[in-house]
């Protein structure tokens, strides 16, 4: 017996879905402006004389962030998040493809073939 899953729709659910989606687009894109941010500042951190002074005295060692370190460990994270929050739903979307085509398939039926005397 096959029995689907189903579930209630309503219109209520459908705006909740929209809202968190709207949400997840948003955090993705503040994420990029902070990336963004943090270039300019190594950049500037990078030219500017001064910046590195300041930072040297009041950051003590976490100077060494502004650089351009701080930006490349940014950029990793959201990389690695991006990567295994993507990728396993990719996976399973790809086995759930393969699975209905493997079910849609019908099986080959191989043709007989007569081996006279003259093929031996």
């Amino acid at each position: 017996m096959l029995v689907a899953m189903a579930r209630e729709v309503s219109m209520a659910s459908l705006r909740e879905e929209q809202v968190a989606r709207r949400a997840g687009i948003l955090a993705w894109l503040q994420s990029v402006v902070i990336l963004l941010l943090l270039i300019w500042m190594s950049g500037d951190y990078n030219n500017n004389q001064y910046f590195q002074g300041w930072a040297a005295r009041y950051l003590g060692g976490f100077g060494f962030l502004l650089n351009g370190s701080g930006a490349a460990f940014y950029a990793g994270i959201l990389v690695s998040i991006f990567v295994f929050r993507t990728l396993p739903n990719a996976l399973a979307e790809r086995a759930r493809r393969r699975g209905q085509r493997a079910v849609r398939q019908r099986p080959r039926r191989e043709e007989p073939i007569l081996v006279g005397q003259e093929t031996r």
